[in-house]
């Protein structure tokens, strides 16, 4: 009676082990790839703010071209790593009004960011099913620039059980303020020259000079 007692709980923990064995093991598989997308998650971001800097960098850096994609030269203990996505010329006479309401530098263009893009996140560890979202506003004074990564992942295993669906989304957003300072302030000094010249400049010349005379007087009044 007592070996049959024995056999019992044996059988009690192989039947317990071959129950929680297998969920055990799909758990540490979906806590290491759960880790792998995260780190997915991680690149993909700092991928798209990468683009991003040297992908506008044509338009609000003087002097700067913008390269056909990013490149790293030399080995990783040379600083092979380190991106090289523009280069500090200038294709031809600069314009200072050009883009004012324009797209200048062919910003919202889908083809172009995106062979931009996969030039820097050529190094990701998943590359298939991404796809990118832009939205590009232009406020006169400054564009915005913003971009969306999605990108669906599966995991290799049959999760189901652990109430866990086969697929996963990835998504990263990463946004820009276009601006081009020395552009815009060549703007506003020729809408000035022009105003000058016309009679909504002399009105306001004439009443800025009576606001300086009223100032004056308040001046006095208070013993400035």
């Amino acid at each position: 009676m007592q070996m049959c007692g024995k056999n019992k709980e044996r059988g009690a923990v192989e039947v317990e082990v071959t129950v929680i064995l297998p969920i055990a093991i799909l758990s540490v598989a979906m806590l290491l790839y759960l880790s792998l997308f995260l780190y997915q998650r991680a690149n993909l971001q700092a991928c798209l703010e990468t683009s991003l800097v040297y992908y506008k960098s044509e338009v609000t850096d003087t002097y700067v071209t913008k390269d056909s994609g990013v490149a790293y030269p030399g080995q990783p203990a040379e600083g092979g790593y380190i991106g090289k996505g523009n280069s500090y010329s200038a294709t031809g006479p600069l314009d200072p009004y050009t883009g004012t309401f324009g797209d200048r530098g062919n910003l919202n263009n889908q083809d172009a960011f995106e062979k931009y893009f996969l030039s820097v996140a050529d190094r990701m560890l998943f590359s298939e099913n991404l796809s990118l979202t832009i939205d590009y506003r232009n406020y006169v004074i400054m564009k915005q620039f913003e971009v969306t990564a999605a990108q669906e992942v599966s995991f290799p295993l049959d999760l189901t059980v652990l109430g866990i669906e086969k697929d996963y989304r990835i998504t990263a957003t990463a946004q820009v303020a276009v601006v081009d300072h020395d552009g815009m302030i060549r703007n506003v000094d020729y809408a000035i020259d022009l105003l000058e010249d016309t009679k909504l400049g002399e009105m306001a010349k004439g009443l800025a000079a009576k606001i300086g005379q009223v100032y004056e007087k308040l001046k006095g009044f208070l013993g400035g």
